[in-house]
């Protein structure tokens, strides 16, 4: 039986549009019919007759399908429809009047479109061709449309994306502006019948590093920071991990979000050698190196820094230099300017030791121990000490029961400053020698000598060492007193 709701309200719409003219029509809800859905229609002829129905020209050999509502209308029902259905439905009434009258309906009954099967999820590899298929089916035929953006695919030959005659969508050498949803529609051909499917395209690409800079030069020092960055492409966006040469240390090594780029503090000498960042994603995974070159400024050390040596004696020294790459050693006699290079001879170096036989005053100051790098120089002054050496060109000049000595160079020094002179005198060689200290900024002078007198002289020089050798001696006669006579 007909839904009477819907009947009344079939009917109550009727009389709203048509009142009582004897105007014939036929009336149903929608004329595009679902397989399997009722079909329902009124024919209202307006006034008081025999009202009949026809289908395609053809009488209705089963009344149970129409029925009379009352005597100005009859419903046709046809309660599952099937394809066969559908076509054109006439209403045909004999007025009690006497007049004849009919009116026709198209019907269309329709299945699908249903997708079946179709996959709504495809992955494609960068650079490869896709193929998405759309499986549809449906009932009279149905026209497929690929759409995407609101924009329909169109099917031209040559296209790098287009619809292919099977509906199956092309796609020519994946680009990853390829991926996002596609429309798959599926329409009833004439008909304002459709169905969408929404179909996902992923591309996918294989890992690439890309690094800003294979190598890295950098200085060890407390306060230097050196950041090594890995650049990454690849869909699904790759996991970058990295294999150091040494243990990874949380308060030393840090990653940004993503981990493409490292840094290190205070970059110390075994943050030397090769940094490998690996990125990987499903498809595969790549990966490159980086090599960190750390240079440590050169440093030297000494034995000793000073040496009290006595005339005679063998100095030793030993010198050690550190840095990266390792530095060159060389010594230096700092207070004349030459370099000492050989194993041999009384000043000789030997393993970097530097050997001083029977040290003279002439080997006393600086020497330095220098280290030369492509990272720098560096150096370290040791500083050798003897006696003084003997006074020389001197004169001597007598004075009144005194003796004056006049230097016209300083002896030398042995490498610390000469502070004090001994000034000798004897009369003969069976004496004793006799001396006075005098400060090295006073006048060299032996005062309190018996005028008119023969004195053999000489004076040595006086450092932190020692005394030094005494210069060679001199004969002097003393002046004597003058006096005044009047006439």
């Amino acid at each position: 039986m007909m839904n009477q709701s819907a009947l009344l309200k079939i009917t109550l719409l009727l009389l709203a549009m048509y009142g009582t003219d004897a105007k014939m029509d036929i009336i149903m809800t929608k004329q595009d019919v679902l397989v399997g859905e009722e079909i329902l229609m009124l024919c209202k002829a307006g006034a008081e007759g025999v009202i009949t129905w026809k289908k395609d020209g053809e009488d209705f050999d089963d009344e149970k399908i129409f029925s009379a509502v009352d005597e100005t209308s009859s419903k046709l029902i046809i309660k599952k429809a099937k394809l066969q259905d559908a076509g054109r439905y006439t209403c045909l009434c004999d007025f009690d009047s006497g007049h004849h009258d009919d009116t026709q309906i198209m019907v269309f009954v329709y299945e699908g479109p249903s997708f079946g099967s179709t996959k709504t999820y495809h992955e494609f590899l960068e650079g490869t061709d896709g193929v998405v298929p759309c499986l549809v089916t449906g009932k009279p035929v149905v026209d497929v449309q690929w759409i995407r953006d609101k924009q329909q695919i169109p099917s031209n030959e040559g296209r790098r994306v287009r619809q292919l005659q099977d509906n199956t969508l092309h796609i020519e050498k994946v680009k990853r502006d390829d991926a996002g949803t596609y429309l798959c529609q599926g329409q009833i051909r004439g008909r304002a019948i459709y169905q969408q499917l929404s179909i996902s395209v992923v591309v996918n690409a294989p890992p690439k590093v890309n690094l800003k800079e294979e190598g890295k030069k950098v200085m060890a020092e407390s306060e230097t920071n050196v950041s090594l960055l890995c650049l990454v492409d690849g869909l699904p966006k790759p996991n970058i991990t990295w294999t150091m040469p040494v243990t990874f240390d949380p308060s030393h090594h840090q990653f940004n979000s993503d981990r493409s780029q490292l840094t290190i503090r205070s970059v110390d000498r075994a943050d030397f050698g090769e940094y490998v960042c690996t990125a990987t994603n499903k498809i595969a995974e790549d990966s490159a190196t980086i090599m960190l070159h750390v240079f440590e400024a050169p440093e030297v050390f000494v034995s000793a820094e000073q040496q009290r040596v006595l005339a005679g004696e063998r100095v030793y020294v030993s010198c050690n230099v550190s840095g990266h790459p390792q530095p060159e050693l060389h010594w230096l006699i700092k207070h004349n300017g030459q370099t000492v290079d050989s194993p041999s001879g009384r000043v000789r170096v030997v393993d970097n030791v530097l050997i001083i036989d029977e040290v003279v005053p002439s080997d006393g100051g600086l020497y330095s121990c220098i280290a030369v790098s492509t990272s720098g120089n560096a150096s370290r002054d040791v500083a050798i000490h003897t006696q003084p050496g003997p006074p020389h060109n001197l004169t001597v000049r007598p004075r009144l029961a005194s003796v004056l000595f006049s230097l016209k160079a300083q002896p030398v020094s042995g490498g610390t400053p000469i502070t004090t002179f001994v000034l000798q005198w004897r009369q003969n060689v069976s004496e004793q020698w006799k001396q006075v200290k005098v400060p090295a900024s006073d006048p060299l002078a032996i005062p309190s000598l018996k005028p008119y007198t023969l004195y053999t002289v000489r004076l040595a020089a006086i450092n932190a060492v020692g005394l030094g050798e005494f210069s060679d001696i001199h004969n002097v006669l003393t002046q004597g007193i003058r006096k005044c006579y009047t006439h």
